[in-house]
């Protein structure tokens, strides 16, 4: 997005145009490169994923899933409602662990049984 912004009262015309993005990547905009090949990096290299409230919708977070499982590696999603995992099929082959529940309540009763 764009953040318009006047220093004091000698900016120039071009300063109070100028815009600033931060080091996120924002819904609709693309990956860079680098930063997904940290991602299958990591992918690779885990024991099992862990989804926590996402649809996976966004084919940025559902291609690493989709990877995960590609390469025989278990996947555990966290989600109220069903996920693009589930509506491509590709739960289908017992890597795939779907615990239907509200997050909040869910992780804090976690919380709780590792307290103890």
């Amino acid at each position: 997005g764009e953040c318009h912004h006047s220093h004091n009262s000698t900016t120039t015309d071009q300063e109070k145009q100028s815009f600033f993005k931060t080091d996120v990547v924002f819904f609709g905009d693309s990956v860079p490169k680098h930063r997904f090949d940290i991602s299958y990096a990591a992918i690779d290299a885990a024991d099992g994923v862990l989804c926590i409230g996402s649809s996976l919708a966004v084919h940025s977070a559902f291609r690493l899933v989709k990877r995960a499982i590609e390469r025989g590696t278990p996947v555990a999603i966290l989600n109220v409602g069903e996920t693009r995992v589930e509506k491509e099929g590709l739960g289908d082959g017992g890597l795939v662990t779907k615990l239907e529940s509200p997050i909040g309540e869910t992780l804090a009763e976690v919380v709780k049984i590792l307290d103890d």
